[in-house]
């Protein structure tokens, strides 16, 4: 597969049967993804129509040629409980969409299915976990503001209009995502996430978020806007 014919990357990170990381990312500007690439897994998901392909070709600046020459598939023996990395590159659409709706007709990818106690060592695995955390670190900001909307049902003035966010229905599972989310994501970062934003309520009232506390024990709050 060309470079040139890519539309669309999925990153995905699987322990087992729970997903722990679900990125996808189209070069006509939609993003989508649940997780933070922990577990438990953040169930929290989201999808935007940015409009800009700014975060697929960042992502594809790390992507060569001769990644998209390799088409690996590595499977083995389950002992001890699975794990599995995936990256799949999507192209060339059959019916004219380039977005969820697309019908590709070229793919390639690199796919490692191995045991927890694996000693199995690849540079291409390498590769994957990278460019797995760099799509993480480039909608780490967006991402979280998905998680605002989720669970909070604050929507950022930085989220695009065409937005969805999807969350767990009872107060338990949203409590567990909220939990889960926190100990996963960098708090370094957490302020940054939210600088210069304001944040609107259901009745378009708006909010700003501040923090308090420190990396072991951090609390956020919305405070009418100034």
């Amino acid at each position: 597969m060309d470079k040139s014919e890519v539309e669309q990357v999925l990153i995905t990170v699987k322990s087992g049967t729970e997903e722990a990381l679900n990125i996808k990312i189209y070069k006509n500007g939609i993003l989508a993804r649940r997780g933070c690439g922990g577990l438990p897994g953040v169930k929290v998901s989201g999808m935007s129509f940015t409009g800009d392909s700014k975060y697929f070709d960042q992502l594809m600046n790390s992507v060569s040629q001769q990644v998209l020459d390799q088409d690996i598939n590595h499977e083995e023996k389950i002992i001890t409980g699975s794990l599995e990395y995936l990256v799949a590159f999507y192209g060339v659409s059959s019916n004219g969409d380039l977005g969820e709706r697309a019908e590709w007709t070229k793919s390639t990818g690199l796919r490692f299915f191995m045991d927890e106690g694996t000693s199995f060592r690849h540079n291409m695995l390498g590769f994957v976990d990278g460019l797995a955390i760099e799509a993480m670190k480039l909608t780490d900001s967006w991402y979280f503001d998905i998680m605002m909307l989720g669970l909070d049902k604050m929507k950022s003035s930085s989220l695009p209009e065409q937005t969805l966010a999807t969350a767990p229905k009872t107060e338990e599972a949203l409590k567990q995502d909220f939990q889960s989310y926190f100990e996963q994501v960098s708090k370094k970062e957490l302020a940054g996430f939210a600088k210069g934003k304001t944040y609107l309520n259901g009745m378009g009232e708006a909010y700003q978020l501040t923090f308090s506390g420190d990396e072991k024990s951090l609390t956020y709050k919305f405070e009418a806007a100034s």
